[in-house]
Parts: structure tokens; C-alpha cells; sequence
């Protein structure tokens, strides 16, 4: 098993591929059989091509997350990651984009990849904005 540091770091490395853009790498991290649901209650994926997509998109979208400190469980195996997304999805006006609040719960395997993926969020975690509100405003511009 790998310990609560190792875990975490996993866990913010996920956001790191997230935020440069690197779809195959995100992909990297996770163990098969692939087990994704994002959001909770909304989409599962379990396909790798299909969750491959669903990260092109949100790079196409110039998606970027701010995580906050990771929490390891005493189980040894999950990390919960607070992560605010922002975002221009389609159909969000130019000079606008999107900030979500989330909480990303991993459970990580001995071999330091993600076995199973749990995002939570719901409709009330989720606003618009207008872009010079964005951590990096340039990027919505």
C-alpha cells in the first residue's frame, strides 16, 4: 500500500496532467479496469476511450483546477481532493466562464494508480462569471 503522502501526491498530480493539457497522461493514472464517475449521479465511465473524450473536452474548454490540501482515509487507500474547476464550456459567452466546486474522492491502488474515481458536485456548486473573476483571466479572454 502506499502511504498517505505518495497518495496524495497522486492525487494533485491529477490536476497537474489536467492543467497542461495532457489527456494521455491524465489516462496514465489510472489502474484497469478504468472506473470514473463524473459527476456522481450524472456519468460513469467506464471505458478508456470514452473517458479520454470526456478530458479532451474539458481541455477544449480550457478547463483549470485549483486544488485545495488532499485528506487521505485511514484505509489506505482513498484520497478526497477539494478542487474549484473553472471553465468555458460551450455556449458560455465570450468574457464568461464557469466555476465549480467539487470534491474528488480516489481510491488508489498499491500500484500508485486510481482504481475507482467519485466527483461530487452538484447544480448549486456550479456559477458563472465573468472571465476577469478566473484565476488566470487571460486564458477566457
Amino acid at each position: 500500500m502506499l502511504d498517505e503522502d505518495a497518495r496524495k501526491e497522486v492525487a494533485l498530480e491529477y490536476c497537474r496532467r489536467i492543467n497542461e493539457g495532457d489527456v494521455d497522461g491524465v489516462l496514465g493514472l489510472f489502474a484497469d479496469p478504468l472506473h470514473v464517475e463524473d459527476p456522481v449521479g450524472d456519468k460513469t465511465f467506464i471505458e478508456r476511450a470514452a473517458y479520454r473524450a470526456h478530458i479532451a473536452q474539458l481541455v477544449s474548454y480550457r478547463v483549470h483546477e485549483l486544488p485545495g490540501a488532499p485528506v487521505a482515509g485511514l484505509d489506505r487507500e482513498h484520497v478526497a481532493l477539494p478542487i474549484t474547476a473553472e471553465l468555458r464550456p460551450q455556449g458560455v459567452p465570450q468574457g464568461k466562464f464557469v466555476r465549480i466546486s467539487l470534491i474528488a474522492v480516489m481510491r488508489i491502488g498499491a500500484s500508485g494508480l486510481i482504481r475507482h474515481m467519485r466527483v461530487i458536485s452538484g447544480r448549486t456548486d456550479m456559477a458563472v462569471h465573468d472571465a476577469a473573476e478566473a484565476a488566470d483571466a487571460a486564458r477566457f479572454r
